[in-house]
């Protein structure tokens, strides 16, 4: 196991692009994501302790996971400036332009595991390390889309080249107890970090110009930043066939994010703005009834409304968004004793009603629908080989923009993503009640406490080993001794 980890922790400076869910990333790991997020009362995999810490508590066996994300966004930027929208004289014509951005091909991890002391144990400890927050886009400058053009009056009065990155990693220590034979309590502390940058930094405008138009600073210049917060979680095993779950992530309280910038004299300038990633609660329901199947619905609120700079509203540089509801409803069957099949549909409200302001171009949490399909295979009885692919439909958002009189701006934008990733079970199984999903998961659930196991005797008879040779193999046992049987 400590190879696997070396291995998973040489990789964490990645790249994160997702915007589902405004901008927190919907999934962790190809099970979780073949069934589009859905895990907050099934106990899947590791993968699922994501959204509820208390899951590792139904796991039927200590387990890792490395999980491997690519992303690849498609977003276009549309814009239009009437003619004299600058003091009633400029641009002499109407201009409009439509520009795509230059963002590649991402990157995402979700690595982890999770372990018990020894196999009777209660209590479950886990550590996982998920990409969380990211996003970002990179506008080459035109002289025929006007937000993206020069400062050049009097023909053109734009920002030039709009770029932004934002990549933070969540590492999320774990402690989940079994308090009875039916509901399991989970949480921890969650420590964020990363890096962000933004040019233009529309949250700090600088001097206007001759025009009475802002400029703005660049916001690239800086070290990465560090938050913390805490997530609690339960699990409930309503039933032989219902799971029920819920979750509560706190506010992720993150240090005021600088910047090293410049004046367009390019006199030093200090510029800054405080951040947070919002607080989230889930909840969930799962039917394990199905023969070889089950099915998980979970309920999720983003409270971005009353979190720093989303929340906070665009004439005090903030973007204005609202908070965010989302239901994501996941399945899986068990096609043969080592193929799964998954599938999933998330479907999240729009936190971001227009444009508003330029600072939505950087951070495009638009989109509202993503369906998942995925497999397991299991390569032997401890490890699994999955893979997932999710489609983010396109949508878009439009309206003027409060930097710059008359523009108009339209943002659209789509996402695709491969998840590849192995989940490796180790140690015995686990001894006590079982919350974990019997039917159509990769392993087997421990046996129902009280239980024989299989190669016990029955009642009333204890256990012998045959009798030996002297120089020969063993010989099958004798019938049971009078001192052996329970009288009637």
């Amino acid at each position: 196991m400590p190879r696997f980890l070396i291995a998973a922790l040489a990789v964490l400076t990645v790249a994160t692009t997702s915007f589902a869910q405004g901008i927190i990333a919907p999934t962790a790991g190809p099970i979780n994501s073949s069934m589009a997020g859905a895990s907050v009362a099934a106990p899947v995999d590791f993968g699922g302790s994501y959204w509820n810490p208390a899951i590792i508590s139904g796991l039927p066996r200590n387990e890792f996971l490395l999980g491997s994300q690519l992303l690849i966004p498609s977003f276009h930027m549309t814009s239009s400036l009437p003619a004299g929208a600058i003091d009633g004289v400029f641009p002499p014509t109407n201009r409009y332009g439509v520009a795509r951005s230059d963002s590649g091909v991402a990157s995402n991890l979700a690595t982890g595991v999770s372990f018990r002391l020894s196999d009777d144990s209660k209590t479950t400890f886990g550590i996982g390390v998920f990409g969380l927050v990211g996003g970002g886009v990179n506008y080459a400058g035109s002289y025929t889309t006007p937000i993206l053009t020069p400062r050049q009056a009097p023909n053109y009065f734009g920002v030039g080249p709009i770029y932004s990155s934002t990549s933070f990693l969540a590492i999320m220590l774990t402690g989940s107890q079994q308090v009875t034979d039916r509901l399991a309590i989970g949480g921890g502390p969650m420590i964020v970090t990363g890096p962000t940058a933004f040019n233009p930094a529309f949250f700090a405008p600088g001097p206007k110009d001759a025009y009475g138009l802002p400029t703005f600073p660049s916001a690239t210049n800086a070290r990465p930043f560090w938050g913390a917060g805490f997530q609690i979680g339960l699990l409930y095993n309503l039933s032989e066939n219902w799971n029920l779950g819920f979750s509560y992530k706190s506010p992720i309280w993150q240090e005021r994010y600088g910047f090293n910038s410049s004046y367009p004299d390019l006199a030093a300038r200090r510029i800054g703005i405080q951040a947070q990633v919002p607080e989230i609660i889930s909840w969930g329901i799962a039917y394990k009834g199905f023969e070889r199947a089950l099915i998980d619905v979970d309920l999720r609120y983003f409270d971005y409304k009353n979190t720093s700079l989303y929340g906070t509203k665009p004439i005090d540089g903030g973007l204005g968004w609202s908070s965010v509801f989302a239901v994501a409803i996941g399945g899986q069957y068990q096609a043969t004793d080592r193929l799964t099949l998954r599938s999933g549909y998330l479907y999240n409200t729009n936190p971001i009603k227009g444009t508003d302001t330029l600072f939505n171009i950087q951070a495009p949490g638009f989109m509202t629908q993503m369906l998942a399909i995925g497999a397991s295979y299991k390569l032997t009885d401890d490890i699994v080989l999955s893979l997932a692919w999710t489609h983010q439909f396109r949508n878009s958002i439009s309206g003027p923009v409060l930097q710059i009189p008359g523009e108009r701006i339209k943002l659209d934008a789509q996402m695709d993503s491969i998840v590849v990733g192995l989940n490796v079970q180790f140690g015995g199984p686990r001894k006590h009640a079982d919350n974990s999903i019997s039917s159509g998961g990769d392993s087997l659930p421990a046996p129902p406490a009280g239980s024989a196991a299989p190669d016990s005797p029955p009642p009333g008879f204890t256990a012998s080993p045959p009798p030996v040779a002297a120089d020969g193999p063993a010989v099958p046992a004798t019938l049971p001794s009078t001192s052996n049987v329970v009288s009637e």
